[in-house]
């Protein structure tokens, strides 16, 4: 369950990347653990986007409480004083932003977020062991970002990630790093504790909860789901159909039903019949598959309700023979799940560990692979096809959440398991769960069973919000006020926000493109049309291309960093739609436009060279230069938000 920053996935032994002293002879006796101790004074903290005033320290701690013999790790985290120190704290805030694998001292920024609690009380960022600030651990399997663009090469990549952990794999869990944050509480000698998790932070902060609810004075669960959830994933699969539904409800530009049928028209072509296409990263590029699992991943959408909304008129076009703009969806995922292994502020090799360690499965560790790979056949086929339709139960368990078969190669461990009972309420302590009714990731039938856990637990879902809502000022404002008053009204949020918009169709040649109105003839117009979609097509690839390197146009040529101007990018042949090409350059310019010189080329547009000046949000644009051998200097405006 990873933050809206992000979704899901993708060591020489590990004895070269962990911790500290080594084990001792087998037939030593075991000693107690040490207490937790600080390394050294807190210092001012230097790594970039530290809170101003913060100061940063390390814990040393077991590395297997258990097995204090097999020596200790380090746990680092940042502490920010409170603001008004002229009265005593009200406590501390802890919050942890997901992943599992993302570190808190960087994630978010907790400091602006939960500054309306930061007068009175004080903010603790504890990275998670093998993360961040805290002792890294780095699996090679877990490294190399083409693994993560098909799901049994992620399944083959975590398995190795846990031969290269070896012993030490199951000592990355969620109940081993809610003691190390009790760890770092007892040196800082701290009190009470106000926790709140995003995500997977959800998850943990559950488990903190558990096993200090003394220490307990609030707990915020933003984005939430249960200790023992659905490793199928068939909450999840209603949720994302009810957030399309939803969507086209609220904006009123689709029609749920007609869309459901596209879908399953789609999913049954791709199942039968699945397309190659090629996805840019940089230097390289990757033969990805469109197949019902590309498809299951993009529905899935890991709450991100953008890809939700794009979904009705992706499938319309899949529906009608074009694949295009479906690939351009999926190309969209692949690259965010391989993207996390590039990402300096998060461990994929520790989303695995707690992953494989922590979560529900359907097979046991101490099989061998084939009873594993049959045990969980077997429990996908007791569910029947009913219960993923309109994908088959192969398609959407390879969607890339967490869960299904993902840990099906991992070595056995021993410890593995729920970090806490699931047998038995929680400990009454104070929680807020917020779920967003767009979010497909953490759904809300999830954060009402993450509720339900808990004796008297207050559950509100956040309209129009998609993962992780305690960014909807609606829910942050309830949230914050929780943690004051201990209060919330439930309803308050069912109403609020807006849903993304919903776009229209992908053009698939320049004659359907709309014209830019304009004091010129047709031609020009259209060819105006043109440059406007091919500027709307690089802003949405220009995450793609900063990360990456390049991106693809929707329908050809290719998009990459110029060298000439900063932030300008090259177009080389891009193609939005069949029959016209646009070449050149565009750079960032003043008041968020871009700027730069264009080659129009291709049987569906009269062909010419531009300067131009467009703004992409409102649509206002200036050109000069020749079409068809006619000059052009005039002002356009393009329709925005088709």
């Amino acid at each position: 369950m990873r933050t809206r920053w992000l979704t899901t996935t993708v060591l020489a032994m590990f004895a070269a990347c962990a911790v500290g002293a080594g084990p001792v002879a087998a037939d030593a006796v075991p000693t107690p653990a040490a207490p937790p101790r600080l390394l050294e004074p807190l210092k001012p903290c230097a790594y970039d986007g530290a809170p101003p005033g913060a100061r940063c320290g390390t814990v040393e701690v077991a590395l297997d409480r258990a097995k204090p013999h097999l020596g200790t790790t380090r746990v680092g985290f940042a502490f920010l004083p409170r603001r008004d120190q002229s009265q005593p704290s009200l406590g501390t805030v802890v919050p942890n932003p997901g992943g599992p694998g993302a570190p808190a001292s960087r994630f978010v920024n907790y400091a602006g977020l939960l500054a309306p609690l930061l007068d009175r009380r004080d903010l603790l960022l504890v990275d998670p062991r093998g993360i961040g600030l805290s002792q890294q651990i780095t699996c090679k399997a877990m490294t190399d970002p083409l693994a993560g663009f098909s799901h049994p090469e992620l399944v083959a990549a975590i398995g190795a990630c846990g031969r290269e952990l070896g012993s030490q794999a199951g000592l990355y869990g969620s109940a081993a790093v809610a003691d190390d944050i009790d760890a770092v509480r007892q040196v800082l000698d701290l009190d009470r504790l106000d926790l709140w998790g995003d995500s997977y932070g959800t998850y943990l902060m559950t488990v903190y909860a558990a096993r200090h609810p003394e220490r307990v004075h609030s707990v915020v669960l933003s984005g939430s789901y249960p200790i023992a959830f659905d490793t199928f994933g068939r909450d999840r699969l209603d949720a994302a159909l009810r957030a399309i539904r939803l969507i086209c409800a609220r904006t009123r530009s689709c029609d749920g039903d007609a869309v459901m049928r596209d879908l399953a028209k789609v999913a049954a072509r791709l199942r039968s019949h699945p397309v190659r296409f090629t996805v840019a990263t940089g230097s390289r590029t990757y033969q990805a598959t469109l197949d019902e699992a590309a498809l299951a991943s993009v529905v899935y959408a890991r709450g991100e309700r953008t890809l939700s909304a794009a979904l009705p008129s992706a499938l319309a076009s899949a529906a009608a023979g074009d694949l295009d703009p479906l690939k351009r969806l999926a190309s969209l995922v692949m690259l965010d799940v391989a993207g996390l292994t590039q990402n300096p502020a998060f461990s994929a090799t520790t989303f695995a560990a707690v992953m494989c360690h922590d979560y529900p499965r359907a097979f046991r560790y101490q099989d061998p692979p084939a009873v594993r790979r049959a045990d969980y056949r077997q429990a996908l086929a007791a569910l029947g096809p009913a219960a993923f339709r309109p994908f088959s139960a192969a398609g959407w368990t390879a969607a890339g959440f967490e869960g299904a078969d993902l840990c099906i190669d991992w070595p056995n461990d021993p410890t593995a398991g729920a970090p806490v009972a699931t047998d038995r309420p929680l400990p009454d302590v104070p929680v807020l769960v917020l779920s967003g009714d767009l979010d497909a990731n953490t759904p809300s039938g999830a954060g009402r069973e993450t509720a339900a856990q808990f004796p008297h637990a207050i559950f509100a879902e956040v309209a129009n919000a998609g993962h992780t809502p305690s960014g909807d000022p609606c829910a942050l404002a309830l949230a914050i006020g929780f943690v004051k008053t201990l209060s919330a009204d439930a309803k308050a949020c069912l109403s609020t926000g807006t849903p993304p918009p919903v776009p229209g169709r992908a053009a698939v040649l320049a004659a359907q493109l709309p014209p830019a109105r304009a004091d010129a003839t047709p031609a020009v117009r259209r060819a105006l049309g043109l440059v406007g979609a091919t500027a709307e097509d690089l802003v949405q690839q220009n995450g793609v291309v900063r990360a990456w390197g390049a991106a693809n146009g929707l329908r050809g040529g290719r998009y990459a960093p110029g060298t000439a101007t900063p932030g300008a990018i090259t177009l080389t042949a891009v193609r939005v739609v069949r029959d016209a090409r646009v070449s050149g350059t565009l750079a960032p310019a003043a008041g968020q436009q871009l700027t730069g010189t264009l080659r129009l080329s291709g049987p569906g547009v009269t062909p010419g060279r531009l300067q131009v000046r467009i703004t992409p949000g409102t649509g206002a644009g200036h050109a000069t230069g020749t079409l068809g051998g006619h000059a052009v200097d005039l002002d356009f405006q393009l329709e925005v938000g088709r």
